[in-house]
């Protein structure tokens, strides 16, 4: 598999994990959503990218401050820096059952109902650790993937 960074012209299809930290505590307002309490440790935003671009648009989206937010993740950016990005290319839609898997770790939450998950039955596509993950830690969890 050839690797690929968020900078990386690959356009292909696949699953993706942004993987944050957070060394401040506040309150953040995210859109319509309503109100994130930001804790200390590292936040998983789990999503897809099946559509024109591929995961390497998506992440370099991710990598910005959006001065209009669109997807909840945006809201929280200017809150959070980037560790790195795990994905896994393909069409299969893996972001549920990551999302569900992520948050059945130890000590892992979910800190706002529905972020990220509008559009499905997953309690949330964001979740809180008290630390980041390792890679390996995300290859134990998830299986396929690589991290970039």
């Amino acid at each position: 598999m050839r690797d690929i960074s968020p900078h990386s012209s690959d356009a292909r299809p696949g699953t993706y994990v942004v993987v944050l930290e957070s060394r401040r505590r506040g309150i953040v307002p995210i859109g319509r959503l309503g109100d994130l309490e930001l804790a200390a440790g590292g936040y998983l935003y789990v999503g897809s990218a099946l559509g024109p671009g591929g995961v390497a648009a998506r992440c370099r989206h991710h990598e910005r401050i959006a001065a209009r937010p669109h997807w909840h993740l945006d809201y929280l950016r200017p809150h959070c820096r980037i560790l790195g990005f795990w994905i896994a290319h393909g069409r299969t839609r893996r972001e549920h059952a990551w999302a569900r898997a992520l948050g059945a770790l130890p000590q892992a939450h979910w800190p706002l109902a529905r972020f990220g998950a509008s559009d499905c039955d997953c309690p949330a596509h964001l979740i809180w650790l008290p630390e980041p993950p390792t890679s390996a830690r995300l290859t134990a969890t998830l299986g396929e993937g690589r991290w970039r």
